[in-house]
C-alpha cells in the first residue's frame, strides 16, 4: 500500500515537473499570446452583457474571439509554432468563453442552464482524462475536428442570441438544443479517443 501511495506521489511529481517546463517553454509564442488575449476577453463580454447591457458591443467581441481563435490555429499551424501548453490553453480559453456566454444568456433561456450542465460535465470529464493521459504518456492531445465544429456552432449560436436579444423563443430553443447535440456528439468522440488512448498504453505495459 506504502509503495502504491510512494509510486502515485511520484508520478504527480513529474507531472508537475512536466507541466512547469511545458509552461516555461511554450508561454510566450503568438498563439498563446493571442489564446491569452481571448481569456482576457471573458470579463469584457461579462461587464457589457450584464452590467451595460450593450448588446451590440458584447456581440463583437464574441466575433472578436472567435476571428482570433482561427488566427491563433492558423499561425501555430503555418508557421510551425503548435506547442503542448497550446494544445492545452487553445481549447481552455474556447470552453470558458463558452461557459461565460451561455451562463450570461441563462437568465434570458431557461434551457441555457440544462446546457451549461452538460457543458461542464464534459468539460470536468475531459480535463481528468486529459491528465490521466498526460500522466502515462507525457503527451498533451490537442482539439479534433469535431472538437472545433462544437466550439463554432455554439459560438454562432452565442453570437446570434446575444446579438439579437428578441428572437422567438422557438428559434432560440432550437438553437440551443443544435449545440447541444454538437456537445453530447463531441464528448461521446472525444470519450471513445481518450478510452482507446489509455487502453493502448495499459497494453504497452502488460508488454513489458
Amino acid at each position: 500500500m506504502k509503495k502504491k501511495q510512494t509510486d502515485s506521489n511520484i508520478d504527480n511529481l513529474k507531472l508537475s515537473e512536466r507541466i512547469l517546463r511545458m509552461i516555461r517553454r511554450d508561454w510566450k509564442t503568438v498563439p498563446n499570446m493571442l489564446s491569452y488575449f481571448r481569456l482576457l476577453l471573458i470579463p469584457v463580454f461579462i461587464v457589457l452583457y450584464i452590467h451595460y447591457k450593450n448588446y451590440t458591443a458584447a456581440a463583437a467581441i464574441i466575433l472578436l474571439s472567435g476571428l482570433t481563435d482561427v488566427a491563433d490555429g492558423f499561425i501555430a499551424r503555418k508557421f510551425n509554432m503548435v506547442s503542448d501548453l497550446g494544445k492545452a490553453l487553445d481549447p481552455l480559453a474556447d470552453k470558458l468563453t463558452q461557459l461565460a456566454i451561455f451562463i450570461c444568456l441563462g437568465e434570458r433561456y431557461r434551457l441555457i442552464i440544462l446546457f451549461v450542465c452538460i457543458l461542464a460535465i464534459k468539460e470536468i470529464a475531459m480535463m481528468l482524462m486529459g491528465m490521466l493521459i498526460m500522466k502515462r504518456t507525457g503527451q498533451v492531445n490537442s482539439a479534433k475536428w469535431y472538437g472545433k465544429m462544437t466550439t463554432f456552432v455554439t459560438e454562432a449560436t452565442a453570437l446570434i442570441l446575444v446579438f439579437v436579444p428578441d428572437i422567438s423563443s422557438i428559434i432560440a430553443d432550437i438553437l440551443i438544443l443544435v449545440s447541444m447535440t454538437c456537445v453530447l456528439f463531441s464528448f461521446v468522440m472525444y470519450l471513445r479517443r481518450y478510452i482507446d488512448i489509455l487502453n493502448s498504453t495499459d497494453g504497452k505495459k502488460e508488454q513489458k
